[in-house]
C-alpha cells in the first residue's frame, strides 16, 4: 500500500478525514485479538506472484500510515471480483486490479492507442525471483529481496518479497513488501529531493491487522 500497492493501495486514501479513521481504529481495537503470526519459514518462497496478494472477496487489511506528521489508520477491503478484475474499497474510493496469468496488474489503458503501446502494469509478476525486472507505466520494477522475515504491528511474516518500483516525471520510488498468503505488509514511498540525488520518504505504511474470508475480526 500507498504507492505500489498504494499506487494500488495508495496515498489517495488520505482524502478521508482523520476523525473518521480514528473511529475505525476504535472499532478495530475493540475486536482485535493479541499475538503474533508467522507464515512458516520451513517452505521455500513461492514463485507464483498470485500467492503474495490474495484478492478474493472478504479480504480486508488495516494499515498504520505515516505521512510527515500525520498518523492515521486506513482500511482496505476487497469489495468484489468480476472476471479478472478486482475492486478494492479504501476510504470511499475504489482501487482496481487485474488478475493476469503472470501476476497482479493495474488496469490497462482505456484508449485503443495506449493499449497498443502498453505492457501490463504489474505490481508483482511471476516468476518471483531475486533480480527479476519488468517494465511498468513510466518506469521499471524489480524484485530486490525474496525469502525475508519481516515484523510489523500485525506480527512476523516469513518468505516475504520486496518489489521496488522506479518511475519518472516526477522521479519517485515505491518499495512494497508482500507476505505470501497475506498481501502487502509494508510500503514505503520516496521522492527525490529537489536539486539533489538523495531520496526522502513521503509515506510509509505498516500492516496493523488482516481479516480473511470467513473471519469476523482482525488480529494484531
Amino acid at each position: 500500500m500507498l504507492v505500489s500497492a498504494m499506487a494500488g493501495i495508495s496515498g489517495r486514501s488520505f482524502s478521508g478525514s482523520v476523525a473518521g479513521w480514528l473511529a475505525v481504529a476504535c472499532l478495530l481495537a475493540a475486536c482485535a485479538s493479541s499475538g503474533t503470526r508467522s507464515t512458516g519459514a520451513a517452505q521455500p518462497p513461492p514463485e507464483d506472484a498470485h500467492q503474495y496478494y490474495p484478492l478474493e472477496a472478504g479480504w480486508r487489511w488495516a494499515y498504520d500510515i505515516e505521512r510527515g506528521a500525520e498518523r492515521i489508520l486506513a482500511v482496505y477491503s476487497v469489495r468484489g471480483r468480476t472476471g479478472d478484475e478486482v475492486v478494492i474499497e479504501a476510504g470511499g474510493e475504489e482501487i482496481r486490479y487485474r488478475i493476469h496469468p503472470q501476476g497482479i496488474a493495474r488496469p490497462e489503458p482505456e484508449s485503443e492507442f495506449d493499449k497498443r503501446e502498453s505492457v501490463p502494469d504489474f505490481l508483482i509478476r511471476s516468476p518471483v525471483r531475486p533480480g527479476e525486472r519488468w517494465q511498468i507505466a513510466g518506469g521499471f520494477a524489480h524484485v530486490t529481496r525474496v525469502g525475508q522475515r519481516v515484523t510489523v504491528p500485525a506480527g512476523t511474516f516469513d518468505n516475504c518479497l520486496t518489489v521496488e518500483e522506479a518511475r519518472e516525471s516526477p522521479p519517485r520510488l515505491v518499495r512494497t513488501t508482500y507476505a505470501p498468503g497475506v498481501g502487502p505488509v509494508m510500503i514505503e514511498s520516496l521522492a527525490q529531493v529537489p536539486g539533489g540525488r538523495t531520496w526522502g520518504p513521503t509515506l510509509r505504511a505498516f500492516l496493523r491487522g488482516v481479516t480473511r474470508p470467513g473471519e469476523d475480526h482482525f488480529y494484531r
